[in-house]
């Protein structure tokens, strides 16, 4: 905490100031340091008690805030030693209930959120200096402190028919409270802040499954698997309201496109639903005037986020803006709402080994039915937004969307027995926009079943590789990513563009497609 001097530099190493700073923290170095005691206590090998204290501490926080301090018990009940379940032993080998409380810490955030970091800028405005140090965008928060995960876990264990069969179900609660985020800040002068704000919660049950299905001298076959089912909930923001974040793909043109608010899931989407198709017919206009343009129902054009409204224009539902509440004809940001999560119903995955006369065979799958992609890819290149000429995708060409030049002329139409002619097999709306809108068209279902890895090998029997000094040679051939079974439109239905924070999941833009490779090779030991 002691005050020194120094000559304030430029990044040129020109200095213009003299400047008295406070060795309030050492740069960024990162130090951490935990300390474990543990007691375990056995009872007849049928009552069974852990108890865990756990210290951490790290440099990532102030002196106040360093440590952090984290119980956990657990207990065990093995009911298959019951005397009473002596009439099991033939077909249960073993049935043991566990329950258990604990806490864990995280501080998974950069170096340096204590004091004021700064960065280099470049300036035309003061003589002799043409760069400077400036502070960074994110503000610094000396009150930082740990944030806590609370687990509360019951499960019960079991082992059937000889060990042919074991696995576990799990009921879990668990609660993360002081999360470590970075919060937007605007007006300050810097663009974020990160702060431990507000409590979340995870809760859902598992089934896990191990089958031993054949076990055979020369083959067998194994067969293993999970199924799982998760909910989350934001339980509180502490003294923040609820807000919206932004993902930025597009800048500013859609604002922001996740909301986070008690209650809500986190990987909640707000923006525009779809009207009907999707896109105005010309019946839903009541004629063309050559000074107001297409007119709506009651003879005055339709107002629209999106610019001017014709038909084949993109259709948003009107849901509210009038006094009452209600649709009031014009779609503006009063009409954005919620339009989905991006989580899934249940996922897990499962798995497949075998082995017979020296050849062994490996398959791992996993799944997700019900999960969401915000494909923002899809939104850009179906739109052309404020720029004069755009580069769409297969779902925008000729034939697929709504044209409103006629092909016989080549020049723009307002006639609608002839645009509706011409567009009787269309099904897409005319791209043709002022700005981006998100729609929850662009939120797609993205369940899947994938084949993450397929090994396939060969063991050379000893017999041969005894008589040449070698204890096992093994051949294999493995490919990843082989196999991706799914209705989502883009690369990877499990796409996750935007990592910044946490608080977008699930948004695809720009990412590249998963690479699928193989590897061939050998294990030789002598």
């Amino acid at each position: 905490g002691e005050d020194f001097s120094i000559l304030s530099l430029g990044i040129d190493g020109i200095g213009y100031a003299n400047k008295t700073y406070t060795n309030s923290h050492s740069m960024t170095n990162e130090t951490t340091a935990s300390s474990l005691v543990r007691m375990n206590y056995n009872y007849l090998d049928r009552y069974l008690l852990s108890a865990t204290f756990r210290a951490d501490g790290s440099s990532k926080f102030s002196e106040e805030n360093r440590w952090g301090y984290f119980p956990s018990v657990a207990l065990a009940w093995r009911i298959s030693s019951e005397p009473f379940m002596e009439g099991t032993s033939k077909w249960l080998d073993d049935l043991k209930l566990r329950l258990s409380y604990g806490t864990a810490g995280n501080n998974n955030i950069p170096v340096g959120q204590l004091v004021q970091m700064y960065e280099p800028k470049t300036t035309s405005w003061v003589n002799g200096i043409s760069s400077y140090w400036a502070p960074s965008k994110v503000m610094a928060n000396p009150d930082l402190k740990w944030e806590t995960t609370i687990t509360r876990n019951m499960g019960l264990d079991f082992t059937l028919f000889g060990g042919a069969l074991n696995g576990s179900i799990e009921a879990y609660i668990n609660t993360t409270k002081d999360l470590l985020i970075e919060f937007p800040v605007g007006g300050t002068g810097y663009d974020t802040q990160y702060r431990n704000m507000g409590k979340t919660e995870n809760k859902g049950v598992e089934l896990s499954l191990t089958w031993h299905a054949v076990n055979k001298k020369n083959w067998g076959i194994d067969l293993g698997g999970n199924i799982a089912f998760n909910r989350n909930k934001i339980k509180s923001l502490g003294i923040m309201d609820d807000f919206g974040w932004n993902t930025n793909w597009a800048s500013t043109e859609i604002g922001n496109d996740y909301m986070i608010a008690v209650g809500e899931q986190l990987g909640t989407l707000m923006g525009y639903k779809l009207a009907g198709t999707g896109r105005y017919e010309v019946s839903d206009f009541s004629g063309y005037d050559e000074k107001e343009g297409w007119l709506g129902p009651d003879g005055k054009p339709i107002q629209s986020v999106i610019g001017e409204v014709r038909p084949g224009s993109l259709k948003l539902m009107d849901i509210a803006g009038a006094e009452d509440g209600g649709p009031d004809g014009q779609i503006t940001a009063d009409d954005i709402t919620k339009i989905g999560t991006i989580n899934p119903d249940i996922f897990g995955g499962f798995n497949i080994s075998a082995h017979a006369y020296g050849f062994d065979l490996a398959a791992n799958f996993n799944y997700s039915i019900g999960n969401k992609v915000y494909n923002a890819n899809k939104v850009e290149y179906t739109s052309t937004s404020k720029y004069q000429y755009r580069s769409l995708c297969s779902l925008m060409e000729a034939g697929k969307r709504w044209t409103n030049l006629d092909p016989a002329t080549g020049l723009l139409t307002n006639d609608a027995n002839r645009l509706a002619e011409l567009n009787q097999n269309t099904t897409m709306w005319s791209p043709y926009m002022s700005k981006f809108v998100l729609t929850d068209w662009a939120l797609e279902d993205a369940s899947f079943l994938r084949l993450n890895t397929l090994s396939l090998g060969y063991t050379l029997p000893t017999s041969l590789t005894s008589k040449v000094g070698i204890g096992s040679l093994r051949f294999y051939v493995t490919a990843y990513n082989l196999l991706t079974i799914t209705d989502y439109s883009g690369f990877d239905p499990e796409a996750d563009g935007i990592r910044k924070t946490a608080l977008t999941p699930n948004c695809d833009y720009s990412c590249y497609p998963r690479s699928r490779s193989f590897v061939v090779g050998l294990n030789l030991n002598f």
